[in-house]
């Protein structure tokens, strides 16, 4: 079965890491609703569960995991603050393409995560290792086939250790899990078939934001304001190529980043 395999990597990354802590991150979307309801089903002891709030994407996701899981025990989020309305007022959008998407990670997700887990767990004490269990899934893309680890030390803190506990899974299995045990599902992953947690632009196609901004016009004005003062400022939107020579730097490691490295094949 594969909760088996799952216990299985449970195990081995217990054995081979000695955490001395365990969190849950949650984006809002049906894989990491996977793990954590796996983590949960085999006893895991979670000492907390984060969440990013990247600030660029749907409200109602966060509100459904602040609703959802901030009644299971210890509950953070990984705030971006306003660093998406600065970056895109001052240099415009980050582009298109998985090299732009790298660097959005870098900036909404992967910096907002390392401060929250110093902030809330680490406190400033040494050899603090921290489990983070993801629900990231090795057939999702072929990209994630040849790249995807089952465990894998933070480049920037390596004592934060990102964690695959349904790598195996597939999504039919994933979904009938989710079912089988009525595990809540945040509305609008139903919806546009993504935890909608971050719309950077990046790897969303224009289709999806008016997808998006139908179902939920009040994001979607925000971002279109947004977008006519970037416009007006740099001279491009959401979703379009970044217009000039491209030398940011990013790092391809996405673990939290399910939907879009799926696109990257």
């Amino acid at each position: 079965m594969l909760i088996d395999k799952s216990a299985a990597i449970l195990r081995h990354a217990i054995d081979q890491f000695n955490p001395t802590h365990i969190v849950s991150m949650v984006s809002g979307g049906k894989d990491s609703a996977a793990s954590d309801q796996v983590a949960r089903e085999l006893g895991v002891k979670i000492d907390m569960v984060m969440h990013g709030n990247t600030r660029c994407g749907i409200p109602d996701t966060t509100e459904f995991v602040r609703d959802t899981y901030g009644k299971l025990g210890d509950y953070a989020e990984a705030d971006a603050g306003t660093s998406y309305e600065d970056y895109v007022l001052r240099k415009g959008f980050f582009g298109k393409g998985i090299g732009a998407h790298g660097f959005a990670y870098r900036v909404l997700k992967a910096t907002p995560f390392r401060k929250a887990v110093s902030k809330f767990i680490r406190q400033g004490k040494r050899d603090v290792r921290i489990l983070l269990l993801n629900g990231a899934r090795q057939d999702e893309s072929e990209n994630r086939k040849k790249n995807l680890q089952v465990a894998r030390r933070d480049p920037a803190a390596p004592n934060n250790i990102w964690l695959s506990l349904i790598y195996d899974w597939d999504q039919d299995s994933r979904d009938a899990y989710l079912e089988s045990r009525g595990t809540p599902i945040n509305p609008v992953a139903v919806q546009l078939c993504r935890s909608g947690e971050c719309m950077c632009g990046t790897m969303q196609t224009k289709g999806e934001r008016a997808e998006a901004a139908a179902l939920y016009p009040e994001w979607g004005k925000r971002l279109s304001e947004l977008e006519a003062e970037a416009k007006r400022l740099h001279g491009f939107g959401w979703g379009d190529s970044f217009p000039r020579r491209d030398d940011r730097q990013s790092d391809p490691f996405a673990p939290m980043c399910k939907d879009c490295m799926a696109r990257a094949a």
